[in-house]
């Protein structure tokens, strides 16, 4: 009923409106809700689902279920007290950065309707890590839902610089460390849309970064947010820097920043800039997390990203050596309730593969294929 009514009445109304305005209000609205007992109670009853065959550790975290928020929508902090109540196992703030910054240009956000995705230009909007670390502070922790920031460099020409950009790295990073905010760490390093481009993709860079940001003290798990774009042999080069430094996994992957794709079938204006994110990142992912999941299976976490708009979508992620997933376009483009309908369709579909468990299903589309 939900999903029909989020479809035929509200997406009607805010697919007509400036995508950016409707994902404000979004934000409003759901920090409002998650604010009051009854209403986070109201939220738990209708969208959340909860099944022992979902619950997971990985890399020392408890997790209700592997469906997460992705990095990107809640940028600055705002629904934490919500995103467990409407289902989600995880979440990811920010990026988060040294300094604040607005934001490029509008327009920031466009939709590609046909598509069933989403041109993000934001780069790297936040209010930057010192007001988010003490607006996180005065929240209650809810030990049953973890908490990743993920950490980029201030959009700056002061840290465009590869230099520039570490030391920006690092301080971000460390006070977040020395505030004990926060259950695992992500690196995003791949952010298409700031000065500098993405200057750690290529593997001398990243040894450099992550050189310098193992120097920060934590027995927290450390991840990185790894490119969409990158050829198999360069995409494998950055795994073997991650592991040098033994970080605990990485999360696959940011945006697609081809428009030559087959999977865009809408007109892009030649005004609207940045990354598509949702169903043209797809494919492209999945051969990603299928290539290291066979490589690293057993030294690397893989957390899944990109067009994840069902139960299915997720579920192929995960036999593809996933231990988790994430996702923001599924959820504008189906509905809050796309996170109860993925973790009670990830149940159903694991018992008709006769599976017991969650940890059965990864990696077994992998495992099977070398059999």
């Amino acid at each position: 009923m939900i999903k029909f009514l989020y479809k035929k009445a509200l997406k009607p109304i805010f697919f007509r409106k400036d995508p950016e305005d409707v994902h404000d209000r979004m934000l409003i609205v759901g920090a409002f809700l998650g604010r009051f007992k009854l209403t986070r109670t109201i939220l738990r009853l209708v969208f959340r689902y909860d099944n022992k065959m979902l619950e997971q550790e990985i890399d020392g975290i408890k997790y209700t279920n592997p469906a997460g928020l992705s990095a990107g929508f809640d940028k600055d902090a705002n629904l934490i007290d919500t995103l467990y109540h409407v289902g989600f196992g995880f979440m990811q703030v920010g990026s988060v950065t040294l300094n604040p910054y607005e934001g490029n240009p509008k327009p920031r956000l466009y939709r590609l309707k046909k598509s069933e995705g989403l041109v993000v230009y934001y780069g790297l909007k936040n209010i930057g890590v010192d007001k988010i670390i003490e607006k996180v502070k005065k929240l209650k922790k809810n030990n049953n839902f973890p908490i990743s920031f993920s950490i980029a460099k201030t959009n700056s020409t002061e840290s465009s610089t590869v230099e520039g950009g570490i030391e920006d790295y690092y301080q971000c990073m460390e006070k977040l460390v020395s505030a004990d905010l926060g259950d695992f760490y992500t690196i995003n390093i791949s952010c298409p849309n700031a000065y500098g481009g993405e200057p750690y993709t290529t593997p001398d860079r990243l040894d450099k970064l992550l050189s310098k940001l193992s120097e920060i003290k934590t027995d927290k798990p450390r991840y990185v947010k790894m490119p969409l774009n990158l050829p198999l042999t360069d995409f494998n080069d950055l795994l073997k820097i991650i592991i040098k430094f033994k970080f605990e996994g990485v999360i696959i992957a940011n945006l697609n920043k081809d428009r030559n794709s087959n999977e865009i079938k809408d007109e892009i204006p030649e005004n609207i800039q940045g990354g598509i994110g949702g169903r043209p990142t797809f494919s492209l992912s999945n051969e990603l997390i299928k290539q290291t999941y066979k490589l690293y299976g057993s030294t690397l976490t893989v957390i899944g990203v990109g067009g994840i708009f069902s139960a299915e979508d997720a579920y192929t992620k995960i036999k593809l050596g996933a231990s988790l997933v994430q996702l923001i376009t599924g959820m504008i483009y189906e509905g809050p309730s796309l996170i109860k309908e993925i973790n009670k369709g990830l149940v159903r579909l694991m018992k008709a593969d006769g599976f017991d468990h969650i940890t059965e299903a990864i990696g077994y589309s992998v495992i099977k294929d070398d059999e």
